[in-house]
């Protein structure tokens, strides 16, 4: 090969050469300056944040971080409006009050809800009984606590701290009792806050100072109870007069009825003198007798010969003849040709769960998940001849819970009682066992 040929050869191979690595190097540098594109997440939502926000207020509370848990439930309060985030925020901050001991700012909380169920404000009604159905629980956690630590709340040689700490529940309990009460004048309200009252009052029971404060809250629970029953009664009017209903509606009441006057004193009979020869009156018998003050007549004014009128005597009265009663022969009648007796008084069979065909779950009432309320509820009923509910007669248990109960059962179906081949009514109950 001529040295010219091999000589450009090597140029041209050097020149590839070094422009394949001038690449190199220049990729090396922009991968180092350039960073990788990493794909952004969206950016959180006002949602979000206040999940965050209350998420961290209830590890607070769990840690019994109190005053880090209220400052920051206080400004969410402030900062949503939202009426979910409302809600929960509103028990939350009443359990802190009530867990530190701040009395005071529990009360202004509950004052404050209670001054706006009495406006048109949308769920405030809800919002109240939210906020008391809190204080009631708290109250139960308190004494749930004193028992598991074999501490009694009615003894006067505890800690000074825990007797004003246990006095200023029962003061709280109080004035939710008031409230409930004052809000169970208003008939659209009056159900969820007798149901309120009651369970207040039961709590304020468990907290009492000794026997006698015991007894009197307990039959403070006896009346709330009567109470409920009379708000569901309906009281008919004996009189259908529209036009009485008309003005008692209008807020008039009529005018105080005038007795009647009292019948006059009876007077003797005045017998008035008549002339001896009077002329033909066909008047005339009138003008004979004039009884009490009656006016005279003018013609007989002048008299000559007073005469007087006798009465005729009452005739004896005659006794009848006694009747004999007739003799009535019974027929006698053998035992043979009696028809049986049947008795068609209802079967006792104690639980009906074991006879039932169909059942139906209860319905767990909002406001008894508010207080926790649990229990059993019994459920008293009879069972007509085709196996249907006929009559609910009885139930115990748990007053927020007994409405639930009486509802489930009366879709219950059970098969038919029999005896001595008919078909009878029976009569038996069914427990309803209500737990959260």
């Amino acid at each position: 090969m001529p040295v010219k040929v091999r000589r450009f050869s090597t140029s041209v191979l050097g020149f590839l050469l070094f422009s394949v690595s001038f690449c190199i190097q220049i990729v090396a540098q922009t991968a180092a300056v350039t960073p990788p594109v990493v794909p952004q997440a969206a950016p959180p939502t006002s949602g979000d944040i206040m999940r965050e926000r209350i998420s961290k207020s209830k590890a607070y509370i769990v840690v019994r971080n109190y005053n880090a848990a209220i400052f920051e439930l206080e400004n969410i309060r402030k900062e949503s409006s939202d009426p979910s985030v409302q809600g929960v925020v509103n028990v939350l901050l009443m359990n802190s009050y009530l867990e530190q001991g701040d009395y005071k700012r529990a009360q202004d909380l509950l004052a404050e809800f209670y001054a706006a169920q009495k406006t048109t404000r949308p769920n405030a009604s809800d919002s109240y009984m939210a906020v008391a159905g809190q204080i009631i629980k708290g109250a139960r956690n308190r004494v749930e606590r004193y028992r598991t630590l074999g501490l009694n709340t009615s003894d006067r040689t505890l800690p000074l701290e825990a007797l004003n700490d246990l006095e200023k529940m029962r003061e709280t309990l109080e004035l939710v009792i008031t409230q409930t009460k004052e809000i169970g004048a208003d008939k659209a309200k009056a159900s969820d806050a007798m149901l309120m009252l009651e369970e207040a009052s039961n709590s304020r029971s468990m907290l009492a100072r000794d026997d006698f404060d015991s007894r009197r809250w307990k039959e403070e629970v006896a009346d709330t109870r009567e109470k409920m029953v009379r708000s569901n009664s309906v009281v008919m009017s004996a009189v259908n007069d529209p036009a009485a209903e008309a003005l008692l509606a209008s807020g008039n009441r009529p005018a105080e009825t005038v007795p009647p006057p009292a019948p006059p004193v009876s007077q003797p009979i005045v017998m008035q003198p008549v002339a001896a020869n009077p002329t033909p009156n066909p008047t005339r018998e009138r003008e004979v007798r004039v009884i009490g003050n009656m006016p005279l007549d003018t013609a007989t004014a002048q008299v000559e010969k007073p005469v007087f009128v006798a009465e005729k005597p009452a005739a004896a009265p005659v006794e009848e003849p006694k009747k004999e009663t007739p003799k009535v022969e019974v027929p006698v009648v053998n035992a043979e040709q009696l028809e049986p007796v049947r008795d068609n008084s209802p079967l006792a069979v104690g639980s009906l769960v074991p006879f039932a065909t169909s059942q139906a779950k209860p319905v767990y009432p909002s406001a008894a998940k508010v207080v926790r309320a649990t229990g059993v509820v019994t459920v008293e009923v009879v069972v007509d001849e085709n196996g249907g509910v006929s009559e609910v007669q009885k139930t115990s248990g748990p007053m927020m819970l007994q409405a639930a109960a009486k509802d489930a059962i009366r879709k219950w179906k059970f098969k038919p009682f029999v005896r001595d081949g008919q078909p009878v009514k029976a009569t038996g109950f069914v427990n309803f066992s209500f737990a959260l």
